[in-house]
């Protein structure tokens, strides 16, 4: 016997709302008696933390250190269950019965659709895993945390450690005891829809940082020329100024997208030299928060989204009234995508995902052909979010538009939030998203799958995204020889029961 999944139309990754359907090929080389076959879409989000060895209070991990030195936790963040067969005109699968399937080779087609939330924190979903044939794993789930937010996307890049995947499975459930289930399983990248963006606006966030050339430091100047004999004499007033960076507000950025990033330079004194752009790097830095049971830790992964260096481009002129304020060339920068690897921002029961974004701007300043050797590197950094550019359907946020608004925190609606604010140089002020800076603005809201069930899927372009390597590469689980599901766990909702054809069996 043998049985696999064929997907119709497989996509480079799938969203909210997609319908994932294809068949089960089962092949028998011998009549087989078969009480179900049971397709289920499934994701799970795993992490995997090292217990400290050495902590103040070591009486608090005592006795949990005894027992393991590993915290993990397994959320099973989407499970549909869907029997292809016996289907609803051969009747339904359960305790006794059993169906003969002559040998040959069988097909039975399935639809399933993804829906928006993650399902770990439903109760009915928690028993139904508990008590269709998980064990011990499905009693879990009741004991972990849970949120209740948008599915996150295909994770991986900590190995051992954190991972979110998809599958599709189908298990083959066989009466006797004496023979085991039949399970095949083909993995898929999924990428969540992004949320409701706000309405666009002129505002701008901003990250600034003042800077100052010091007159009279270096003896000579940078020829341009090997043969140009007389240095032009510069002033004793070196130019000073500011750096804005900005973004739109609220701060979002675009998976496979350039960034909507503009660089000021304004001019705050009255200087006959030319400031001039040396350098330029924009890194996006994540931080990737990873939970299991009371440990957590924290990831940082960093992309190079552009490194410029050996440049000298004029910015503004020496003619400039003072406040003045000069836009560097766009050009450097807005053609340069984001990279397929980075994931949109996320949160779930045990990880989540956030996003900083810096820009290094280096200045120098001398005339044209003679720039001096002085050069200030000014750092700029966001908070950001970003978002995976598959937009909903106009009817889902339609819907959105005419629900009713539900406060977050109906309880307590006048707590005042205090967070202790560190005094900072009035030369480097606070940057966006730190204590003491302008607050984010509010998270958008969120979808309902009760929205869900009579919307179409997402339409319009879908771009590259590799957030899983290989998605039928083996599980953490399988590579650490962490313990693994056993026949019986993994026979589905639909049970097994001891015995042949008996009483209600059927030849198929």
């Amino acid at each position: 016997m043998s049985v696999r999944i064929v997907l119709d139309d497989p996509h480079t990754f799938y969203t909210n709302l997609d319908f994932i359907s294809g068949r089960i090929v089962l092949n028998l080389s011998n009549d087989e008696n078969i009480s179900a076959i049971v397709v289920k879409l499934e994701g799970e989000s795993r992490t995997v933390l090292m217990r400290p060895m050495n902590v103040p209070n070591p009486q608090l991990y005592a006795q949990r250190q005894r027992r393991e030195g590993v915290a993990t936790e397994n959320h099973k963040i989407l499970y549909k269950v869907a029997q292809v067969f016996p289907n609803q005109s051969q009747g339904v699968g359960g305790m006794g019965q059993a169906y003969t399937l002559r040998a040959g080779q069988h097909e039975y087609p399935f639809r399933m659709k993804i829906p928006f939330n993650n399902g770990c924190m439903e109760p009915q979903a928690q028993q139904q895993m508990g008590l269709g044939g998980f064990g011990l794993s499905g009693l879990q789930q009741m004991q972990y945390r849970h949120v209740k937010r948008t599915l996150p996307p295909s994770l991986t890049g900590f190995p051992g450690e954190a991972e979110i995947r998809y599958y599709v499975k189908v298990t083959v459930q066989r009466p006797s005891i004496f023979k085991e289930n039949r399970r095949s399983a083909i993995g898929f990248r999924f990428m969540p829809i992004e949320p409701p963006r706000p309405p666009k606006t002129t505002n701008e966030s901003y990250a600034r940082r003042p800077f100052q050339f010091t007159a009279g430091l270096a003896t000579y100047a940078k020829k341009s020329s090997m043969f140009k004999k007389k240095q032009t004499p510069l002033s004793d007033t070196a130019p000073q100024g500011e750096v804005d960076a900005r973004l739109p507000s609220p701060a979002i950025l675009t998976c496979n997208e350039p960034l909507p990033l503009r660089l000021l330079v304004r001019k705050l004194n009255e200087s006959p030299e030319q400031v001039f752009l040396m350098s330029l790097q924009v890194q996006l830095f994540g931080q990737t928060e990873v939970r299991a049971m009371d440990i957590s830790r924290t990831e940082t992964s960093t992309w190079v989204l552009m490194s410029l260096t050996g440049l000298s481009l004029p910015i503004g002129s020496p003619s400039d009234a003072v406040r003045t304020e000069s836009l560097v060339d766009s050009n450097l920068w807005d053609r340069i995508p984001l990279p397929n690897t980075v994931a949109p921002s996320f949160h779930t029961c045990n990880l989540t995902r956030r996003y900083e974004l810096e820009v290094r701007v280096g200045l120098g300043y001398g005339v044209p052909g003679e720039i001096q050797p002085q050069t200030v590197t000014l750092p700029l950094r966001f908070q950001v979010e970003i978002f995976s550019g598959i937009h909903p359907p106009a009817a889902l946020l339609n819907a959105i538009a005419n629900a009713p608004t539900i406060p977050t925190n109906a309880s307590t609606p006048n707590r005042p939030t205090t967070t202790p604010v560190r005094p900072s140089d009035p030369a480097y002020p606070a940057q966006l998203g730190t204590p003491g800076a302008p607050a984010i603005d509010d998270v958008p809201p969120s979808y309902e799958d009760a929205m869900a069930e009579d919307m179409t899927p997402a339409d319009g372009p879908r771009r590259e995204y590799s957030g899983v390597t290989d998605v039928n590469a083996p599980n953490m689980d399988e590579k650490v020889a962490a313990p693994k599901y056993s026949a019986q766990q993994g026979s589905g909702s639909g049970g097994s029961s001891a015995g042949g054809g008996g009483p209600f069996g059927a030849v198929v």
